[in-house]
């Protein structure tokens, strides 16, 4: 049976909270939204987390990989950013 799953429902069970310098939280719920803030807000474009995600977000959204897996690396991206709220 094949999966009827868009990259718009495509969603994490509990969103990532992240700050992008001395902004304001804001929320990431799937890997959509991360691979936007990877590739355009992200204030560090290296790390073995950043790339890391970058690829396992875009595969998720090919159903690749699994959406909780790809919440994980994002997380530990975060964290490698110093960017987790």
């Amino acid at each position: 049976m094949t999966s009827n799953v868009t990259e718009a429902d495509a969603v994490w069970s509990s969103p990532v909270r992240v700050r992008v310098g001395y902004g304001f939280p804001e929320t990431i719920r799937g890997p959509k939204e991360a691979l936007e803030y990877l590739n355009w807000r992200w204030p560090v474009r290296e790390g073995t987390y950043y790339i890391k995600a970058l690829k396992e977000c875009a595969a998720c959204l090919q159903r690749k990989l699994p959406l909780e897996k790809v919440r994980e690396t994002f997380v530990l991206a975060s964290i490698e950013a110093k960017m987790l709220n």
